[in-house]
């Protein structure tokens, strides 16, 4: 099991360094070897469930991803440490964008009415509206989570910083990144309104593509894979269609539900049955055949159920090579007709 990366690197990493005399050689030898195991974790990602109505994913490209780089992480003096800070899950100790980066990167485009227009395929949108709806008005940003490594999670990069002239020999200054080829899962609470929650999310995809995240993007950082919008308009279509999926099963449920309730108050046989099979087509004849089976009648109650039928299905058909007419048949057989 993987240690809480997190804690390795703003906890662990600083412990027993000399700060009496911070250029004990021995305090570069410690922090080069706790940069070493940060980047060599390989945690396990466990699957969570969603937050919101709507998400997408994005996996990173090379050379991969900066996050948290403004806080603060150096020690003055020692050589090999990893000069940037990162932002970490608590819990998890996960690289994590947090959601206020997330809203805060997308409103960022919003200032270029054009480019949404383009978007959107529309040149009519008000896009001052559509920024205030989406930004004031209640529409939730989530952290955006890993959801899946490629090889390693994390690798170590280099700056190489010059002096002014140019003339001085630079001394390359390490720092941690997230590699190429790891999944974070962006997800959002939206509302319908000018647009649908799921052209919000595609809108935001291609945002994300088009703009990155991240520290040093105009450097190539903080990119996602090129196909980004197609895969957002994929993974938002399926995760809409399992959604309508579990409300029809919750709606199907409950209508089970009331049916064993109402069966449950009625004394006759045939008034159980009738309850049963009542959204029941002459297509169903064999479901009906089934119900009907799982009780002892009596002729009388045959008889009336029969009567029954014949109003709900039809008559007995002839014979036909067709089984919803067999199974007719043998279910006005199984009834004495």
């Amino acid at each position: 099991m993987s240690a809480n990366i997190g804690w390795l690197f703003y906890k662990d990493y600083f412990s027993d360094i000399n700060y009496a005399d911070i250029s004990d050689p021995k305090n570069e030898t410690l922090i080069k070897k706790r940069v070493d195991t940060i980047i060599e974790q390989k945690p396990d990602i466990e699957k969570k469930e969603f937050l919101g109505n709507i998400h997408f994913s994005a996996t990173t490209t090379y050379p991969g991803l900066l996050l948290g780089s403004g806080n603060a992480h150096e020690l003055s003096g020692v050589e090999g440490q990893a000069i940037l800070g990162f932002s970490f899950d608590y819990t998890t100790g996960l690289p994590v964008i947090a959601g206020s980066s997330v809203k805060g990167v997308l409103r960022s485009v919003f200032q270029h009415q054009e480019y949404i227009q383009e978007l959107l395929d529309d040149k009519t949108i008000d896009v001052k509206a559509l920024e205030s709806e989406i930004f004031d008005n209640g529409d939730i940003f989530f952290d955006a989570t890993v959801s899946k490594s490629g090889l390693r999670l994390l690798g170590d990069d280099y700056l190489t910083p010059h002096d002014e002239a140019g003339i001085k020999n630079p001394i390359p200054l390490r720092f941690i990144k997230v590699m190429p080829g790891v999944t974070f899962t962006f997800e959002f609470d939206l509302s319908d309104g000018i647009l649908s929650k799921e052209q919000k999310a595609l809108l935001f995809a291609n945002i994300l593509a088009d703009r990155g995240i991240g520290a040093k993007t105009n450097v190539g950082y903080g990119q996602f894979e090129s196909n980004l919008a197609q895969k957002a308009k994929l993974q938002i279509d399926d995760y809409q269609e399992e959604l309508q999926k579990l409300e029809e099963a919750k709606k199907e449920k409950e209508q089970q539900a009331q049916k064993e309730e109402a069966l449950a108050s009625l004394d006759s046989n045939v008034e159980k049955i009738k309850v049963s099979v009542a959204s029941y087509t002459k297509a169903d004849t064999k479901l009906i055949f089934e119900v009907v089976e799982a009780y002892v009648l009596s002729d009388d109650e045959k008889s009336e159920l029969a009567d029954f039928l014949e109003g709900h299905i039809g008559a007995k058909p002839a014979p036909k090579n067709k089984a919803p007419i067999k199974w007719a048949i043998k279910l006005y057989e199984l009834l004495g007709r």
